[in-house]
């Protein structure tokens, strides 16, 4: 295990859906201290990173100290901003960005940030609709992703240069992507997997009950589309009834 500390590095464009930052939490789960917590066996304590090895900084353009909102009405507060020297290009070991309001086309000064950091080699990872921040970028161009099912139409009409696919995560090199919410929990344990091949992710997944789920969905595309089609049309159908009646 490296003695470099890992600094990961969450991109806030609020308002964010909370679930979508809790795959954080298994990087979390890879502490000396957290295992000691459980109370495991010292042989795989012994196998965790010292939780001052472990850095965890929230982003946002509004500067520490602030608060961005999550869908719940819950505050997270924000460590620094953008230009702060502490998440400078190439500081970071691996930016994720979670899913904000995918009809909010992020400031040019997120997607710069976003970029530079990409170009100097840091580990992309996007849940959700954090997918579309990436897009705006720029920097899914030529390579696989993928975002939840439900928008891969619109994903492909707005990025037209991604290869997309349906899964719920893949990766292209050191971008990985996630499809919709809890799908980013299926992506972070594949991450730590593909990193930290062994007892150490194997036993983080494990007491995280995640991870058991691949990357293809059981059920065809076919079906998946055609059951979003079908409920999108209840849904409006639905609407049109209620204001008829109204």
């Amino acid at each position: 295990m490296s003695s470099k500390p890992l600094r990961i590095g969450i991109l806030i464009v609020p308002p964010i859906q909370l679930l979508d930052i809790a795959p954080v939490d298994l990087f979390a789960m890879l502490s000396k201290e957290y295992l000691q917590i459980c109370n495991l066996p010292a042989p795989l304590v012994s196998l965790g990173i010292p939780m001052d090895h472990l850095e965890f900084i929230y982003i946002a353009e509004s500067g520490p100290n602030t608060i961005a909102q999550t869908t719940p009405n819950l505050g997270l507060q924000i460590n620094v901003g953008l230009d702060d020297p502490k998440v400078a290009p190439g500081t970071l070991d691996i930016l994720l960005i979670p899913g904000p309001d995918p009809n909010i086309v992020p400031p040019e000064v997120v997607l710069q940030f976003v970029r530079e950091h990409v170009r100097k080699g840091v580990e992309l990872l996007t849940i959700c609709t954090g997918i579309f921040v990436a897009g705006y970028a720029g920097v899914l161009d030529g390579k696989r992703a993928t975002g939840a099912r439900e928008i891969i139409p619109l994903l492909k009409q707005k990025f037209p240069k991604v290869e997309w696919e349906i899964k719920r995560w893949t990766f292209d090199g050191k971008i990985w992507t996630a499809a919709g919410i809890t799908n980013g929990q299926d992506m972070v344990a594949a991450y730590l997997r593909n990193r930290w091949p062994g007892r150490l992710s194997e036993t983080v997944i494990a007491m995280a009950d995640v991870g058991g789920r691949g990357q293809e969905y059981p059920t065809g595309d076919a079906r998946n589309s055609a059951w979003w089609v079908f409920n999108i049309f209840r849904t409006w159908v639905g609407g049109l009834i209620k204001r008829k009646n109204a």
